[in-house]
């Protein structure tokens, strides 16, 4: 007979007929608060005795930082996706990045780390996304962010910290999409943040970074107010004189490569947006979204020059492919076969396997069933029998393939044989499954 461990206060046995072997659960913790164990590491071998009794403290001392800040970097590495890498196969930043972090670590600092992303969701949400407001996409994205942070502070008690440096109005004039919206879709993403407990994420606007407004809270009416003057303190503070974004693409690897992704996505991103409607045919159609591309390209050299000002000493991170030479490309809902789509330009589908895979809310539609979420569409997932129960059930899935499954419960009321099947056939496919009754 094996078991399914609950997170309730019964042990539910699972049906005899079925030949599986034990598993474990992952037990949930409080949002407010979360320890981290850390992880197993190797005990180092004694050091050999030496008669140097003039052993110079800030010299171990710095040994050791090193050492810390090495081993940080290879889970910081671990993260990152790149086209380009030393001989030895390492991601060209880090020769740049590990002293860096040597710093902190010898200050005993939380490692700061920073990402413009985040920015609002794509225009086109008859093909592309679900809708104007964060979904289980931009959960997991979050979610990878928050396990790099755990990850290191498992090696490293002081842990790491990923500033969100929302970068929605730096573009959303350039593709039609309201200052009104930008703040609807930043705002549901700090309330997820600090639902979950995301105490590693912070958030931090351009007005912010300006130090055009001061309180870490805004209300509507204030951001929409501050928008059009970010935009302009921005140009004015970081835009260079004379600037020729020709020249510069030819002369920069990365930034070629973002402007080619805008000029190839923007086709579809676009395709239903106001700055394009007056478009007589294709050919003014992709003539505009090439001078969108470079106007793109223009505030995006200005805003990661404000980024550098106001963090100097952070590790860059990117959500967009690049060779690696100066930031961590960091995939935020990675892909077996690719640098996965960003969740604000795609939807995620959900397997039975607990695979999460990107693409246009146009594939998805063909293929899964679109699941909600408190009324939102909020991703897709594989039709199966294993998600039609008999109980009232709700299937949470979270990062790392761990699949929670919540079940409605009255007094006395127990799961079916055929529930008990589903749940056991779950937790043989995917990584991890945790139950519990909600009980009504």
């Amino acid at each position: 007979m094996s078991y399914i461990k609950m997170l309730a206060t019964t042990v539910v046995k699972v049906s005899p007929h079925l030949d599986i072997i034990p598993f474990d659960c992952i037990t949930p913790v409080p949002k407010k608060r979360a320890s981290f164990l850390p992880k197993p590491q190797p005990v180092a071998s004694k050091p050999e005795t030496t008669t140097d009794t003039h052993l110079d403290p800030p010299a171990v001392c710095s040994t050791l930082a090193r050492l810390k800040a090495e081993e940080i970097m290879n889970i910081v590495e671990r993260y990152g996706s790149h086209e380009r890498t030393t001989t030895a196969g390492e991601w060209l930043g880090r020769s740049s990045f590990t002293p860096r972090v040597q710093t902190h670590v010898a200050a005993n600092r939380a490692i700061p780390m920073v990402l413009p992303a985040f920015p609002m969701k794509s225009n086109n949400r008859m093909d592309k996304v679900l809708g104007s407001l964060p979904d289980l996409g931009d959960e997991l994205g979050l979610a990878r962010l928050v396990n790099l942070c755990r990850d290191i502070k498992a090696v490293y008690p002081p842990g790491a910290v990923v500033v969100m440096v929302t970068d929605g109005i730096c573009y959303n004039d350039l593709t039609g999409i309201s200052d009104e919206e930008v703040w609807e879709y930043g705002n549901r993403l700090r309330k997820i943040a600090v639902e979950k407990g995301y105490a590693c994420i912070q958030f931090h606007r351009i007005m912010n970074m300006l130090g055009l407004y001061t309180s870490a809270h805004i209300s509507k009416s204030d951001y929409v107010k501050l928008c059009g003057l970010s935009r302009a303190e921005l140009h004015r503070r970081c835009g260079r004189p004379g600037f020729d974004v020709d020249k510069f693409l030819k002369n920069d690897e990365d930034y070629l490569r973002t402007y080619n992704g805008y000029d190839k996505f923007m086709k579809v991103d676009l395709k239903f947006s106001p700055v394009t409607k007056d478009c007589a045919g294709p050919k003014q159609y992709k003539r505009r979204i090439k001078i969108i591309a470079k106007a793109m390209i223009v505030r995006g050299v200005e805003y990661a020059e404000l980024v550098r000002q106001v963090y100097p000493d952070s590790l860059r991170l990117s959500i967009h492919p690049s060779s690696g030479q100066t930031k961590l490309s960091c995939p935020l809902i990675p892909q077996k076969n690719s640098f996965s789509m960003s969740p604000w330009h795609c939807s995620v589908a959900v397997t039975t396997t607990g695979e999460f895979i990107t693409a246009h809310q146009s594939v998805h539609r063909q293929k899964f069933d679109l699941i909600r979420k408190d009324g939102q569409p909020y991703f897709f997932r594989e039709s199966s029998l294993l998600f039609n129960w008999d109980a009232r059930v709700d299937f949470e899935h979270h990062y790392g393939q761990k699949l929670v499954v919540k079940a409605q419960k009255q007094i006395d009321q127990e799961l079916s044989d055929s529930d008990l099947d589903k749940l056991a056939l779950l937790a043989i496919q995917q990584r991890s499954v945790s139950f519990v009754f909600v009980y009504i």
